[in-house]
Parts: structure tokens; sequence; C-alpha cells
């Protein structure tokens, strides 16, 4: 039988905008399309949205959304920035460049010596 190897699920390298929050980050954004605006400070992320969308022949409703969002979160939590939604937590762990780097380099530590 030939040797058998370590293999790990390949990470997906794709690279996002966003923001490690702490108790000292504060800022107010809007999307481009000025139907969400979001402020940030003491932890606590307060999102507002405001759209509608106007009825047509093939879609006879108008709708209208208003609504307020506010979520406290632990200092660390990273915002990744959706061009849509604003600033959102992300339904995946993430984590940056560095940090990745680091982990990387301790996988191949742990299994440097293996005899697998």
């Amino acid at each position: 039988m030939k040797k058998l190897e370590y293999f790990t699920v390949k990470p997906n390298l794709k690279q996002f905008y966003g923001i490690t929050v702490n108790e000292k980050t504060k800022f107010d954004e809007e999307t481009e399309d000025g139907r969400v605006k979001q402020h940030f400070e003491n932890l606590t992320l307060t999102t507002h949205v405001e759209s509608k969308i106007d009825s047509t022949e093939e879609y006879p409703f108008e709708v209208s959304e208003v609504s307020d969002m506010t979520i406290k979160m632990p200092s660390g939590t990273i915002l990744i920035w959706d061009e849509t939604q604003g600033f959102i937590i992300s339904q995946y762990q993430m984590t940056n460049l560095t940090n990745l780097a680091k982990e990387i380099k301790e996988m191949k530590n742990v299994y440097k010596d293996s005899k697998v």
C-alpha cells in the first residue's frame, strides 16, 4: 500500500471587505442605493432599511419596507461588507490572511513528523 497523506478541505480564497469591531469602533455607513443605513457605536450595530417596489404590469403589487434592527455584539466580531445589505455577520467563520498563514504553519508543524 502506498503511503497515506493528510488532506484538508480546500479553502475558498475569495477576499471580502470587512472590519473587526471593538469598544472604540464607530461608523455611519449606507449602501450605494441609500436603502440601508447603519450606525455602529458601543459594540451595537443599528441597521435601518427603507425600500419600495412599485407595481408593474408583470408584478401588480406595491411593496414597501421600513425596519430597524439592533445587534449587540462582543468585541472581536468580524463584520463583512455586502453592497446591498451593508455590514453583515457572515454565516461562515472568517479570518484574515495573517491568521490564516499562522494556522497553516501550525498545521504543517503538527504533521511534519507524522508517520502517515
